[in-house]
């Protein structure tokens, strides 16, 4: 109950009051379960004795109070006020469900934002760190499954809002034979709560590991066809998915049937201790007459409280067997108070590159195995820099430690004078341009693709136009029936890998930073597609800082100077030959 109570508290001041409303309907609502059933007692005793009106207290002062006369127009007024109370009482009912659900879409629409929100405003080492199934499976399953837990949270109200409403209309009809009733109800149910509790627990955890282990199978097989098809290794991720799946539906469906065996086994015990009772006041020669308006309210009272009984031991049920998922949620949510809000939602100035960025004696290690140690460099505004080293030396960590994705172990950077901290490194990246080795190409247009993130209107058509001209995708573009408006499928697959590096380029240049970063962004193109690229973006983007991550020695030909990184450390040399001439040597 606490992870409850704690996910609500992050909600907005707004959907709190929504919840308080709610709460004061379901209170009415129990209201409204008291009068119903104590305004059966009346209804009968009229109906079974009409002569004793004067007997009966609350009709003899209706009578009085509205001056009726007339036996038959008090039966009319009192079955029209019974109707009207059972209508009005059905009507709250309806209303108290749809005010719940409804905070369910509110819940999910807020909470859903916050969640994702927080998810993406994670720094880079947490999402290195983190399975990408996992979070999906935190966005989407966890948070609804969370959201279920609060519905059955605020029908868990209802159920036992409306039980106290009908035990005190009850109870003082004849507090003898509610006891018994709420003492056997009230018993049989906490013993199925306890003898449950593990198996909600056991189930809900294996409905929550296989709901992850799911979604992970799917990602990774769907990412990985190509491989799948050639490998023909199709059947080891159908048994893996299918392993699960039964895992999955079987404890569903276990936890399903045990949370319904309490209904069937009470309402058999309730049915057996009235068989049992009748036959007793049968042998014992009971004048059922006499009894009759209350065997009425009670048989009434036991229709509307069994299925709340059952409700309630089910709300728990269900809450019990998710709390795995709501614990998850409430941790990602819990973690958004470590940063600062403010910061991430107001617009941030761009922190352009003037002068020269400085690596002050920087060392990282990962997982015990250092990367780089102790970089002292100095880049100038307007450089293009090539960068080499063989496979796993640190070329990509450089650029993160550079760009502020990942802290370094040791040292600082300082961008024109200015020692670099979250905030700066988070302007910074507004003026940079990168295209990665693994860049992502949307399920959209190219020309969404390249002008990422704004809308039509504010889209500028010469300088898109300027761009697809540098990357060279004029004629690719002019050979499509739709041209810039030709969708290129999930991740560019209707697109050649060297069509979509350079519509990556586009999508880099589009952004008119001061800083582009260039890992392997040309190593799927041609050697003479590749000189034409690169000498455009020099040309048409004077003062630009270009550092480029190659394998490919020709890609550099154009650099100021190149750096090897080679054993933990940082050489230069003044150009391509110089480079060659050393490894040679080596």
């Amino acid at each position: 109950m606490n992870k409850i109570f704690e996910l609500i508290s992050y909600l907005n001041k707004n959907t709190k009051r929504k919840l308080i409303f709610i709460f004061l309907v379901i209170f009415v609502n129990s209201l409204f379960e008291f009068m119903t059933i104590g305004a059966m007692v009346p209804f009968i005793s009229f109906v079974s004795n009409p002569d004793k009106i004067s007997e009966i207290e609350l009709l003899k002062r209706t009578s009085d109070f509205f001056n009726i006369q007339q036996t038959n127009e008090l039966f009319l007024f009192i079955s029209c006020a019974f109707l009207i109370t059972i209508f009005l009482s059905g009507f709250i009912k309806i209303f108290s469900l749809k005010i719940i659900n409804d905070f369910s879409a509110t819940l999910k629409i807020e909470l859903g934002k916050k969640l994702y929100k927080e998810i993406l405003y994670r720094d880079f080492e947490y999402h290195l760190n983190t399975n990408s199934s996992q979070l999906i499976s935190s966005q989407i399953q966890q948070l609804d499954s969370s959201l279920s837990v609060i519905s059955q949270f605020m029908l868990l109200s209802l159920s036992v809002l409306s039980i106290l409403g009908i035990t005190i209309s009850l109870f003082i009809i004849d507090y003898r034979i509610v006891f018994f009733i709420i003492a056997l109800s009230s018993l049989f149910y906490v013993i199925a709560s306890i003898s449950t509790k593990k198996y909600s627990i056991i189930y809900g955890k294996i409905i929550f590991e296989t709901r992850k282990t799911i979604i992970r199978i799917v990602q990774e097989s769907l990412g990985f066809i190509r491989q799948i098809i050639l490998d023909d290794s199709h059947e080891f991720f159908i048994k893996e998915y299918d392993k699960n799946n039964i895992q999955n539906s079987l404890a569903e469906t276990k936890s399903a049937t045990i949370a319904q065996i309490p209904r069937y086994l009470m309402e058999s015990l309730i049915l057996s201790v009235l068989v049992i009772s009748i036959m007793f006041m049968y042998f014992s020669a009971f004048d059922f007459n006499n009894y009759l308006t209350k065997i009425g309210a009670f048989i009434l009272g036991l229709q509307k409280l069994l299925p709340l009984f059952q409700k309630t031991f089910t709300n728990i049920y269900s809450i019990r067997q998710e709390k795995l998922s709501i614990s998850s949620v409430v941790q990602l949510l819990k973690e958004t108070k470590k940063y600062n809000k403010n910061s991430r939602d107001k617009l941030v100035k761009i922190f352009q590159l003037k002068n020269n960025i400085k690596f002050q004696n920087i060392s990282f290690s990962y997982k015990e195995n250092r990367v780089l140690e102790n970089i002292n460099f100095q880049i100038k505004r307007g450089e293009v820099i090539g960068i080499v080293g063989k496979t796993g030396t640190g070329k990509s960590t450089f650029i993160d430690i550079l760009l502020g994705l990942i802290k370094p172990s040791s040292g600082n950077i300082y961008i024109d004078g200015n020692k670099m901290d979250s905030n700066l490194f988070r302007r910074f990246r507004l003026s940079v341009s990168s295209v990665p080795q693994d860049y992502f190409l949307l399920d959209r247009t190219i020309e969404e693709n390249i002008v990422f993130g704004k809308s039509a209107s504010k889209i500028d058509y010469y300088l898109l136009n300027k761009v697809v001209n540098i990357a060279m995708l004029q004629d690719l573009i002019n050979s499509l029936r739709n041209g810039l408006k030709t969708f290129v499928g999930e991740n560019g697959i209707n697109l050649s890998g060297g069509q979509k590096q350079r519509l990556a380029i586009a999508r880099a240049l589009y952004k008119e930073h001061s800083l582009l970063i260039l890992d392997e962004a040309t190593s799927s193109v041609d050697s003479e597609t590749e000189k034409n690229i690169l000498e455009n973006i020099i040309n048409n983007n004077p003062g630009i800082t270009i550092l480029m991550i190659a394998h490919r020695l020709q890609t550099l030909k154009n650099c100021d100077y190149i750096l090897e990184i080679k054993n933990k450390k940082l050489i230069k040399y003044q150009n391509i030959s110089q480079y060659k001439s050393k490894s040679e040597k080596k």
